[in-house]
């Protein structure tokens, strides 16, 4: 606190900061009495700072009030006036490449269509269309897909890319009203390769250190071998 810190100055660093802040005490002023001087200013200083700043600013004041005080910010304190919305009122989806068989992607939908779809008797599902496209391209050459129906609460999902070195776009798609809706379009995602060249025993040590640490081992793929994924058919 201000006054724990201002009790570890000296009495002259004490009328130092009196004098960095306007304050001009008694010749006969004590200690103690120069110490609640200072204290009072100060708090009623950062209240008249505090008043006029914008919630941005308070956030950025919270999160460094640690440097001034013996008080670590909590996460209540520091977004106590911010608060992340549920949903940003866009349909959007995103796709984000775990490895090379997993793919993770998530999305928003808007409150006026997840409401326009909840009470519609005609809505029947959201789903997400898995395109794998030839090349990348922005015209959505499609080479083959396949769906994953979701729920209307759902907000995320995991999906198996079945061919490795191809590109992929997820669409957001809704059926209602006995037709098909595209809600959302991801950004398009390449799944490399995700094998090696040669098989694990025959690397050197630095190689074999590498291959221990990246984790590809607990991929469930082959780490070796020809260049085409034998569960795809190729």
């Amino acid at each position: 606190m201000i006054r724990t810190r201002l009790g570890e100055l000296s009495f002259e660093g004490l009328l130092l900061v009196a004098s960095r802040n306007g304050l001009e005490p008694d010749p006969d002023v004590d200690r103690d009495q120069l110490i609640g001087l200072l204290t009072d200013i100060i708090d009623e200083d950062r209240e008249e700072r505090e008043a006029v700043n914008s919630k941005t600013v308070r956030i950025q004041q919270k999160k460094f009030s640690v440097i001034h005080e013996d008080v670590e910010p909590s996460t209540e304190d520091l977004l106590d006036d911010f608060v992340l919305p549920a949903h940003y009122e866009i349909n959007r989806i995103t796709l984000m490449l775990r490895d090379p068989h997993w793919a993770y992607t998530y999305w928003d939908i808007s409150t006026a269509k997840a409401k326009e779809y909840q009470e519609s008797i005609r809505f029947d599902g959201i789903f997400l269309r898995v395109l794998q496209l030839d090349g990348s391209t922005d015209d959505l050459r499609i080479q083959d897909s396949f769906e994953i129906p979701v729920q209307i609460e759902d907000s995320s999902w995991y999906i198996y890319l079945p061919r490795l070195e191809s590109f992929y776009r997820i669409q957001l798609v809704a059926r209602n009203n006995h037709r098909r809706e595209l809600l959302a379009v991801s950004n398009e995602v390449y799944v490399p390769r995700g094998r090696l060249p040669f098989a694990p025993e025959s690397m050197d040590t630095d190689r074999m250190a590498l291959y221990e640490l990246c984790g590809l081992e607990y991929l469930e793929v082959p780490p070796f071998g020809d260049d085409h994924d034998e569960r795809s058919g190729s």
